[in-house]
């Protein structure tokens, strides 16, 4: 999915916002951003780093389930999803 690119800023090429493919940027954001940070959808976003000192596999499989159920209201297909390391978490799919 093509969309506007932000590195600390929105990223301007040529005077313009910078579009390219932004898949991993919005999954990044999906993963860092608390339920109610996007007033227009109140219920998304996973709020990762409330998980990351989880003491059990309970933890994480509570993680695991948010992270797919999250992507999936953002309409991306998760083929494997795999959060054993909070470190490098691996998610496989697509828009």
């Amino acid at each position: 999915m093509k969309d506007f690119i932000i590195d600390e800023d929105l990223l301007i090429t040529k005077g313009d916002f910078a579009i390219k493919e932004a898949d991993q940027q919005n999954i990044e954001h999906l993963l860092l951003s608390q339920k109610g940070s996007y007033k227009e959808f109140p219920i998304l976003g996973v709020g990762i780093k409330k998980h990351i000192n989880g003491p059990d596999a309970t933890s994480r499989l509570r993680l695991e389930n948010e992270i797919d159920k999250q992507l999936s209201y953002d309409n991306f297909y998760v083929k494997t999803l795999d959060v054993n390391d909070l470190q490098n978490i691996k998610i496989d799919g697509n828009y």
